[in-house]
């Protein structure tokens, strides 16, 4: 495996059909420091790439310590119009981006145990909630037209977050 960018978790790296189902519906929030590596491995400055990225009205999570959801506002790549396909898929259905593919596209897969999904979840909102300069970010983006939150950290089986 691939350690993954400044997360304490290495990239999966199954692409079968039911871990790459996201990419044609909703692509994966990303993680602070997601906007930045990706605007590099593009040649981009970070204003030319915001296009590409929208305001998730926000991923849903479950505070397993308090039993309450509340809502975790996200950043995710922008989908083409009609299809709900990551603007980051290329004809051959193959991620363009994938070396730095968005935290929630490149640690998750169908394939992780609910405990290893809610720690990976746990440590993404833990670190948008730290980090001002993505919150800034996300209030400049425009608010995602279509948004199809069944994935990545909306999944009943990701919600769980903060098991002791």
């Amino acid at each position: 495996m691939i350690p993954y960018s400044n997360s304490p978790f290495e990239r999966t790296i199954c692409d079968c059909g039911p871990c790459t189902e996201h990419c044609h519906e909703q692509p994966g929030s990303m993680a602070p420091g997601d906007y930045e590596r990706i605007a590099r491995f593009l040649g981009k400055s970070p204003e030319d790439v915001a296009p590409m990225f929208v305001a998730s009205p926000g991923a849903s999570v479950l505070d397993r310590l308090t039993g309450k959801v509340r809502y975790v506002n996200t950043i995710v790549p922008t989908v083409m119009p009609g299809t709900g396909r990551c603007i980051f898929l290329d004809t051959d259905n193959r991620c363009s981006i994938h070396p730095v593919s968005p935290y929630g596209c490149a640690v998750f897969d169908q394939h992780l145990d609910d405990d290893e999904c809610n720690k990976r979840s746990t440590w993404m909102v833990h670190a948008i909630e730290k980090s001002i300069t993505y919150r800034l970010l996300r209030d400049s983006l425009p608010l995602a037209r279509v948004y199809n939150p069944r994935g990545s950290m909306t999944s009943p089986r990701l919600v769980q977050l903060f098991k002791k």
